[in-house]
C-alpha cells in the first residue's frame, strides 16, 4: 500500500507566491477543503486547527521543509497535500531558515499512531537533498506525484502478513536520540516504547571492587527504544540507524539488537 494514495492532486500547488506563514496556512486550508474527505469540515475550521497546532510549536523543520498538520474527530481518512513557493518564506522553522516546501497532513484524531508514522515517513523522505531539489523545481501536480511515487515508500502494517521482529536500540549519546526515534517510529505502529535507564556505572561505582573506576554519581543520558516491526522492514531501519550513528563497530554510545519473534499479539499507543 503506497503512502501517496492519500496524496490528492487538488491539494498540490507549485511555485506559489505567498509572503508569510498566515497566507500559507490559509492556502493549505483552502486546498484541503476541496477534497471530499474534508469538504464538510470547511476551510475556516481547517485553518483554525492548523493555527492551533502551530501554537504548540512550529511545524517548520529544517532545510526549507515544513509539515503542517492537524486532525479532526469526524474525519475518516488521511489527506496529504504539497505546496511549494516561488520564494522561501518565514515559517518559524527550527533552524531559523525560511521554508519553501510544505507537505501537509490532515487526518482522523482516532488514528494517532498512523498519524505519527505518516509524519515520520514524510520527514524521512525529504531529508535527502536530491528529493528536496526535485520538489523545488517541480512545475505541476503531476511532477509532484511522480517525485513522491519514485522516492516514498510506506507500508501500512494492517496490510502485511509477514513475521514480526523486535528491534532494541540502546542510546547513550543524546545527539542521536531524536533522529533514531524518528527512524523507528516511521515503521512501528502501536508497538514501540521508550525506557529511561541508568548506565551500569550508576550501580558499579557503589561496589567496592569497582570503586576506583567511577568516583562520582553523575547521571548520563541513557534511553532504550524497543519496537516491534515487520521483518521485511528491519534491514531498512537498521541501515537508517547506522547512517545516523556511523561506525558503530568502533564508536560507543549506540547499540542495536534484533530478534525475530515467534509470536506477537496486540498493540500499544504511542
Amino acid at each position: 500500500m503506497n503512502l501517496w494514495h492519500n496524496l490528492h492532486s487538488e491539494c498540490i500547488a507549485t511555485k506559489v507566491e505567498k509572503q508569510n506563514k498566515q497566507q500559507m496556512l490559509e492556502l493549505i486550508a483552502q486546498l484541503a477543503s476541496k477534497t471530499s474527505a474534508l469538504s464538510s469540515i470547511g476551510a475556516d475550521a481547517i485553518y483554525s486547527a492548523l493555527q492551533q497546532r502551530e501554537k504548540l510549536g512550529s511545524t517548520g523543520l529544517s532545510d526549507g521543509i515544513a509539515i503542517p498538520h492537524c486532525s479532526f474527530d469526524n474525519v475518516k481518512e488521511f489527506v496529504i497535500g504539497v505546496v511549494t513557493t516561488k520564494y522561501p518564506i518565514d515559517f518559524e522553522a527550527m533552524d531559523e531558515r525560511p521554508s519553501q516546501i510544505f507537505i501537509f497532513l490532515i487526518g482522523p484524531t482516532a488514528y494517532r499512531n498512523k498519524h505519527v508514522r505518516l509524519l515520520s515517513s514524510i520527514s524521512k523522505a525529504v531529508k535527502e537533498e536530491s528529493v528536496r531539489k526535485e520538489l523545488r523545481e517541480a512545475d505541476s501536480a503531476q511532477d509532484i506525484q511522480h517525485i513522491f511515487e519514485s522516492h516514498i515508500e510506506y507500508t501500512d502494517p494492517g496490510f502485511t502478513g509477514h513475521g514480526k521482529s523486535q528491534i532494541t536500540v540502546y542510546i547513550q549519546n543524546e545527539k542521536y536520540f531524536n533522529d533514531i526515534l524518528e527512524a523507528i517510529s516511521s515503521e512501528a505502529d502501536g508497538s514501540m516504547a521508550i525506557i529511561e535507564t541508568e548506565n551500569a556505572n550508576q550501580y558499579l561505582y557503589r561496589m567496592p571492587l569497582f570503586a576506583a573506576f567511577w568516583n562520582d554519581q553523575r547521571h548520563t543520558f541513557s534511553r532504550v527504544i524497543i519496537a516491534v516491526i515487520n521483518q521485511e522492514s528491519i534491514n531498512s531501519v537498521v541501515r537508517r540507524v547506522h547512517t545516523i550513528a556511523p561506525d558503530l563497530e568502533h564508536n560507543r554510545g549506540v547499540m542495536i539488537t534484533v530478534q525475530n519473534l515467534a509470536f506477537s499479539l496486540g498493540s500499544i499507543d504511542f
